[in-house]
């Protein structure tokens, strides 16, 4: 039965990412990396959050929690990942802007190329623990789930503008029959993991998260009229290659837990956070 649901939430991921990432590059037609780049203060912020300030403070938990290392090091892999493709549809939703989101998630997902064998050396040697980093099956990954569906879409959109909006309406539907399904997985995986896990490990990523959503909440609002991207960016993760690098190092069964507590946790987190900050926004 688990081999089955592994399977189907395998071949679901397959389908629903790239789908939903070929859905976003149909839409927007471009990936807006010039206005990103454009406001050089915001991208600062947005680099010094994701990826130096969360992860730096995942290393002093580390040091200060050494009792805890199994959570603290998959959490290190976790805050250096890209963020999930729901922030942009949350974005969307919540009346923000969209094409800033993708152009800042395309370049979440090179910089985790660089950032995730970075902070994993500088682990091993502080730490001394042997870590197989496995970059190119991580990087191979993100690059087939997220860059090449993307880089289609945007061929696609600026190539057949009339076939199009066709294939966008039919990958659309398959996304969303995708997500279902994958969802429906993880719940099921999820759920019992979650249930057996000692409630101080859920805890300690609850208030990790909180803290996390605190500073970005913090730091998003000089560019507050784009909408809450580095809020949503910090809490909703791809956990993909925090899977990837447990897998590789055969710590699948130590670390999935903390990394499925982590994404289920953050939706949560990410769900209370919206409904007190922004629930009459449409």
């Amino acid at each position: 039965m688990a081999h089955t649901i592994l399977t189907i939430l395998g071949i679901s991921v397959i389908i629903a990412v790239p789908s939903s990432m070929l859905v976003l590059s149909l839409e927007a037609g471009r990936p807006y990396l010039k206005e990103l780049f454009g406001n050089r203060g915001m991208l600062v912020r947005y680099f010094l959050v994701m990826f130096i300030i969360i992860p730096s403070l995942a290393v002093l938990l580390l040091l200060l929690d050494s009792a805890h290392t199994a959570i603290w090091i998959p959490v290190m892999v976790i805050v250096l990942s890209p963020t999930s493709p729901g922030m942009i549809k949350g974005i969307t939703k919540l009346g923000g802007n969209p094409n800033i989101s993708i152009a800042w998630m395309i370049t979440a997902i090179f910089l985790s190329f660089i950032m995730i064998p970075l902070s994993l050396l500088f682990i091993g040697q502080f730490f001394k623990v042997s870590i197989d980093l496995g970059i190119d099956d991580v990087a191979i990954k993100l690059s087939i789930l997220f860059i090449a569906p993307l880089l289609v879409g945007f061929i696609v959109r600026n190539n057949l503008p009339n076939f199009a909006p066709i294939l966008k309406n039919v990958l659309d539907l398959l996304s969303k029959v995708a997500s279902i399904v994958m969802i429906i997985c993880v719940l099921i995986i999820s759920v019992p993991v979650i249930i057996k896990s000692d409630p101080i490990n859920l805890l300690l990523i609850f208030v990790f998260l909180v803290i996390s959503l605190a500073v970005a909440h913090f730091m998003e609002l000089p560019s507050k009229k784009y909408g809450p991207i580095l809020p949503l960016s910090v809490v909703l993760r791809v956990p993909v290659p925090a899977l990837v690098l447990a897998g590789i190092n055969d710590k699948t069964m130590v670390y999935a837990p903390v990394i499925l507590s982590f994404v289920i946790i953050g939706m949560i987190v990410m769900a209370l956070y919206k409904k007190l900050l922004f629930g009459k926004a449409k």
